[in-house]
C-alpha cells in the first residue's frame, strides 16, 4: 500500500512538472488560433507576439490551448518553449515602473521624515540644551507620505520610460 502511494505521488509531481514545462511564447508579430490541426482550418483567435501560452497537449507540430473559452491549435514552429529554471528577460515600461517605485517611495519617505525630525529642533534660549524639540503630528506624516508619493511617481515614471526604450 505504501508503495502505491509513493508511486501515486511520484507520478502526481511528474505530471505538474510536465505541464509547467509546457508554456510557451509566440514568436510572431501575429499567430492564427486554428480550430483543427491544419493550415486550412477555420481562424478561431489570433494572438500576438510576446504572449504566453499554456499547453492543454501536444499533437505533433499542433499546440492545444485554451483562448476565450474555447480550444484551438497552434503550429509549435512559432512557439518557442519557455523552460521552467529558465531566468526571463523582464523590460518594458510596467517593469521598470513597478520595480522603482516601491524603492523610490520608501527611500524618500525616511529622507524626508528624517529632514522633519532634523528640522524640527527650534533655537530656544530658554532651554538647558539651547533648543527645543518640534512635536510632529499626524498631519506631518500625511504631508510627507503624499510628497513621498508624488517623487516617487515622477521617478518611477521616469525609470518605465526608460525601460520601455531600452526594449526597441
Amino acid at each position: 500500500m505504501k508503495l502505491i502511494k509513493s508511486n501515486w505521488f511520484l507520478l502526481l509531481f511528474l505530471s505538474t512538472q510536465l505541464a509547467i514545462s509546457q508554456t510557451y511564447i509566440v514568436k510572431p508579430k501575429t499567430l492564427n488560433v486554428r480550430a483543427e490541426t491544419n493550415k486550412e482550418a477555420n481562424v478561431i483567435a489570433k494572438m500576438n507576439e510576446n504572449d504566453t501560452i499554456k499547453a492543454i497537449s501536444v499533437e505533433g507540430e499542433w499546440v492545444k490551448i485554451n483562448i476565450s473559452d474555447k480550444q484551438g491549435f497552434v503550429n509549435k514552429n512559432y512557439l518557442e518553449e519557455i523552460k521552467p529554471n529558465e531566468p526571463q528577460i523582464k523590460s518594458g515600461f510596467k517593469y521598470g515602473f513597478s520595480k522603482a517605485f516601491s524603492t523610490s517611495f520608501i527611500i524618500t519617505l525616511i529622507l524626508l521624515l528624517g529632514y522633519r525630525s532634523l528640522k524640527g529642533r527650534v533655537k530656544d534660549g530658554r532651554r538647558t540644551k539651547g533648543y527645543r524639540e518640534y512635536d510632529i503630528t499626524f498631519k506631518d506624516y500625511i504631508v510627507d507620505g503624499i510628497y513621498a508619493l508624488i517623487i516617487a511617481l515622477f521617478i518611477a515614471l521616469i525609470s518605465g520610460i526608460i525601460s520601455w526604450i531600452k526594449t526597441f
